[in-house]
């Protein structure tokens, strides 16, 4: 495929895995207009799909993202969704997310990959997120997300330097979960996203429903305390007790 020609964000479903994977690699990967309802429609279609455990997030070429397209944006091109909810979409996936960067992540990409509940770094990348020097204070979820997920300090470390951050240091703030040699991303991801898929699915959909509603600091705990109350009498649990019982792996679904 040429440079001219469109290369939406592509999906693929193979058992229980969903990877999304940005398509533009001599772009550096950047989001378009276009490429917004792409990545919405897919996740319609991964929401609509309870075969699915996990979602993998990932791109092609040296860079994994460099964000929103800041020439559609200055122009003012108008778009039917914001880059707001693309990353709002990623992070209401109700099924674990991981964010494969093997490439560097800048601007709006750094939001992309915080989106997802897992971020496995090549240990070589590097990131930036440059709001600030060109004149932008970055969207309220998206600020909120960072915070969040990496704490106030951290979340102004990135926005209000604006200084490029190497991997070792995006591990100690918390914005990486984990970083690995390039040559052995794929097979962690791999690992990662089999050992989800070998849970109990809903039990971890409502675990994570509930570690994200905690987050916020606005949980309800008796709601989170009653599905809690209904695990205990579910299907799934009482397979696993049994799979324990005959000393067998369990079958969930």
């Amino acid at each position: 495929m040429s440079d001219s020609e469109p290369s939406p964000p592509t999906l693929t479903i193979e058992r229980q895995r969903a990877t999304i994977t940005l398509e533009r690699p001599s772009k550096r990967n950047r989001i378009e207009p276009a490429d917004i309802t792409e990545i919405l429609g897919h996740c319609v279609t991964i929401a609509a799909n309870p075969e699915i455990r996990v979602v993998v997030l990932r791109s092609r070429g040296p860079s994994w993202c460099s964000g929103y397209h800041l020439g559609a944006l200055a122009e003012g091109e108008r778009a039917e969704h914001s880059f707001g909810d693309l990353c709002d979409a990623i992070e209401a996936i109700t099924v674990p997310t991981i964010a494969a960067l093997h490439g560097n992540v800048h601007g709006g990409g750094t939001d992309l990959a915080v989106s997802c509940d897992f971020r496995i770094g090549a240990d070589h990348i590097v990131l930036a997120m440059p709001a600030a020097r060109i004149g932008l204070q970055y969207y309220a979820s998206g600020l909120r997300r960072f915070v969040d997920r990496i704490g106030t300090d951290a979340t102004k470390r990135l926005f209000l330097t604006a200084e490029t951050v190497q991997a070792t240091e995006l591990l100690r703030i918390g914005y990486c979960t984990e970083l690995v040699p390039e040559s052995g991303l794929e097979a962690r991801v791999d690992a990662l996203a089999n050992a989800i898929s070998a849970l109990a699915p809903d039990a971890v959909r409502a675990t994570k429903a509930a570690i994200d509603q905690l987050g916020t600091g606005r949980a309800d705990l008796a709601a989170i305390e009653a599905s809690h109350a209904r695990s205990t009498r579910s299907p799934e649990h009482r397979e696993a007790m049994a799979a324990m019982k005959e000393q067998r792996a369990p079958r969930f679904g």
